[in-house]
This record gives structure tokens, C-alpha cells and sequence, in this order.
């Protein structure tokens, strides 16, 4: 089979320095999303052919497409625009006409190589540009746009609703992370809406360098600092923690957790100590971190997935997490704690049953590594996608 992929790539988890010609510097990709990379290359193992394709905004506007041709997989990287309303040079703001360049510059990468099957992850300007190359393309819904949008109410973010609705009139094969995402957005298109998870690359065995439950690290992954990621409460409840536990260190990664800005902030004005800010963090250092830490914090209020859970109940670090908080619960099941992460003495709670108990603690683990050896597994996952992929246009 050969598949076209456009999705947010990031190089570095897509091709391995050995797989590169050392003769030409290589793009960044678009980081954020290594599941992608993971889902790929698994495909190129089982022998199909992919064509994957990304955006750049470090790219000049003017610069032609990067292409990377390997065995089995041509890497493509498209310029796109840095700005998203303001002027690029003599071309509008990304986001002002819908990703319409990028959009262009994508269509044209299709068209030149001609995949069979093509699969758009997030329903943006990847999906748009695989719908104008194909209509029955398969776009994976990863969020809702609505449900952003009334947590951030910014330009953006309500200009990327619009094309999301249009996406859902316009395409008729989709997948969701989850079922609760299926749910929300199923009343946007009358194609049925398939639950198809993300994957996890499973380690080999769980975590060998936890914490100590007696001199706890925990760890929280956020990117973006809003209220509905709740990091606020997350370093409430951290603080309420150390009451019972002060050799307790939080390691906070992501673009929340920046130093010197607005969490950091927080914690100086509500006197949180033991917060180690690492911020933006390569992924392959967060599963290290994780698979170090004795439990990962996540008090988002709503989630379409959550990586991170998954991530962590790979190596048998529990989470605690929300309770009403989109997929969180269907997804962590019994592997974790499930709270009211509006309560911040709920949290702690949770927190602290687990540091207290290490008969909890070990039942917990065990089930969080079980739960996502079932469900979660690369191939598992992989075999659901290449599944549609091969179903006929309008099965």
C-alpha cells in the first residue's frame, strides 16, 4: 500500500541521524506529535510505502519543499508562513487565509507523488489539504476546536473552529483518539466517526529507577498555560503534598513551565517550593523523566486523549488525573487515581494515598503497565489504521 501522511513531524523523530545524508542540513519538521513518526515507521517495517508530509515556519516562504527519498518513505517539509495574522513579507498571516499557502504547497506535494490511500491528522490545514487532493481522505480528530475555543477565546483559535467546521462538511471518512471525542464531534458529519487510539511504544519493562515513595519525584507535562490544563492547581496540590511529604520535588516540563515566566510566577506568589521548571523538553528526555519519576500529576479539565498518561502507565508509574476530564478515565481506567482535579485537597489526597500505601502503590503500577500492554500497543493500533486503509472508498 502506499499512504500519504500529513501530520505535524518532527525530523528528529521521524529519521535517526543514521538514516539522513550527512551532506545537507535537514528541517526541523513541525515538533509535537512523535506518535506520527512511531505510526510511520511502523508502516515502512511492514513494507508499505509512505509520503510524509509537514510544515516548517523556519523555512523561507520562497524556498522550495525539502525532500528527504529512503527506502519506502519520502519525507516532504513545506514551507510555511511564521506569522499568523500579521503581513509575511508580501503574503497575509498564516491563519488570516486558513493555511491557504501551506495548504498549496502540500496539495502540490500529493499531487507530485501520488499516494494511494492519505491520512491527515488533526482536522486543520493537514486536513484540508489532504480533502482538495482527495475526498475520501481519513482525518483523525485530536481535539475539538469548540471546546478550545471556549477555554481560549484568542483570533486563532476561533478562525481554526472555522476550518475545523468546514473539514467536518467536507470530508466523509474520520477517526477519534477516543470515544469521548467521537462523541463531541460526531454531530458535525453524518460519516460515522471510528475510535481508533493512539499508540504507545511499549519499553521493554517497566521502570527500574523510580522514586522512592519516601523521597517522591513527581511529574507534570503541560503545554500552554489556560485554564484548561488546571496547571494551577496541579502546584496547589503539590504544595499541600509537601505538608506530608516535604522532600517531595515536582519536575514540570512542557511550554507551561517555561522558567522565569507565569508558573514560575505562581509559585513564587503562593510559596510552592521544590518545583524544578525544565519547560520545553525533547520527548525522549520526558520518558525519562517519567520512567524516573514515583507518579505523574495531570490535572487538566479536558482531555482528547492524554499522551502522557499512557506514556507514564507504560512504565508502571501511576498517574492521578481527573475524573470528569474528557477521555482521561476511559483511558487509565484502574491504572491510576481518577479525582475532581477542580479540588486541589482532592488531588493532594490522591497523591498522598499513593505515596502512603505502597501495597496501592504496586496494585496500581501493575494494572497502569497491563492496561496499555492491551490497549495501546504501536502494532496493535497500526493494524486498526491499515484496516481502513484498505477498506473501499465509502465502506
Amino acid at each position: 500500500m502506499y499512504i500519504g501522511v500529513l501530520a505535524p513531524i518532527a525530523t528528529n523523530d521521524l529519521l535517526p541521524a543514521a538514516e539522513r545524508d550527512a551532506a545537507r542540513p535537514y528541517p526541523k519538521g513541525r515538533e509535537g506529535a512523535p506518535l506520527i513518526s512511531n505510526l510511520i515507521r511502523e508502516y515502512v517495517a511492514r513494507g508499505h510505502r509512505v509520503v510524509a508530509i509537514t510544515l516548517d515556519d523556519q523555512l523561507g516562504d520562497d524556498d522550495p519543499p525539502f525532500v528527504h527519498e529512503g527506502p519506502n518513505l519520502t519525507y516532504v517539509v513545506v514551507p510555511a508562513r511564521s506569522r499568523t495574522f500579521r503581513l509575511n513579507g508580501r503574503r497575509l498571516g498564516r491563519t488570516a487565509d486558513f493555511f491557504w499557502f501551506e495548504r498549496q504547497g502540500m496539495l502540490a506535494q500529493l499531487q507530485r507523488f501520488r499516494p494511494e490511500v492519505v491520512h491527515a491528522h488533526w482536522t486543520y490545514e493537514f486536513a484540508l489539504a489532504g480533502l482538495a487532493y482527495d475526498p475520501q481522505t481519513i482525518v483523525t480528530v485530536h481535539d475539538n476546536a469548540r471546546i478550545i475555543f471556549d477555554y481560549v477565546r484568542t483570533l486563532n483559535r476561533l478562525f481554526h473552529l472555522l476550518m475545523a467546521r468546514y473539514v467536518f462538511r467536507k470530508g466523509h471518512r474520520f477517526t477519534a483518539v477516543s470515544p469521548y471525542m467521537a462523541a463531541t464531534v460526531q454531530p458535525w458529519t453524518k460519516a460515522p466517526v471510528a475510535v481508533v487510539p493512539n499508540p504507545v511504544v511499549i519499553p521493554g519493562r517497566a521502570s527500574l529507577v523510580k522514586a522512592p515513595l519516601d523521597r517522591p519525584v513527581l511529574s507534570t507535562v503541560v503545554n500552554g498555560w489556560d485554564d484548561r490544563k488546571n496547571s494551577k492547581n496541579a502546584l496547589l496540590a503539590f504544595r499541600a503534598v509537601q505538608q506530608q511529604h516535604p522532600t517531595a520535588v515536582l519536575w514540570a516540563m512542557g511550554t507551561a513551565f517555561v522558567p522565569g515566566e507565569e508558573a514560575e510566577e505562581f509559585c513564587r506568589q503562593h510559596n510552592v517550593q521544590n518545583v524544578v521548571f525544565w519547560g520545553p523538553t525533547p520527548h525522549e528526555e520526558v520518558l525519562r523523566k517519567i520512567a524516573a519519576s514515583t507518579l505523574v500529576l495531570h490535572t487538566s479539565l479536558e482531555e482528547s486523549f492524554g499522551m502522557v498518561l499512557v506514556e507514564a502507565m507504560a512504565y508502571g508509574v501511576p498517574v492521578v488525573a481527573g475524573q470528569a476530564s474528557g477521555a482521561v478515565p476511559w483511558v487509565v481506567e484502574d491504572g491510576g487515581l481518577l479525582v475532581d482535579v477542580t479540588s486541589v485537597d482532592a488531588i493532594a489526597g490522591a497523591v498522598n494515598r499513593l505515596l502512603s500505601d505502597g501495597a496501592l502503590y504496586a496494585q496500581v503500577s501493575a494494572r497502569a503497565v497491563a492496561i496499555v500492554a492491551e490497549r495501546f500497543p504501536l502494532a496493535k493500533i497500526a493494524d486498526q489504521y491499515l484496516a481502513l486503509y484498505a477498506q473501499p472508498t465509502g465502506a
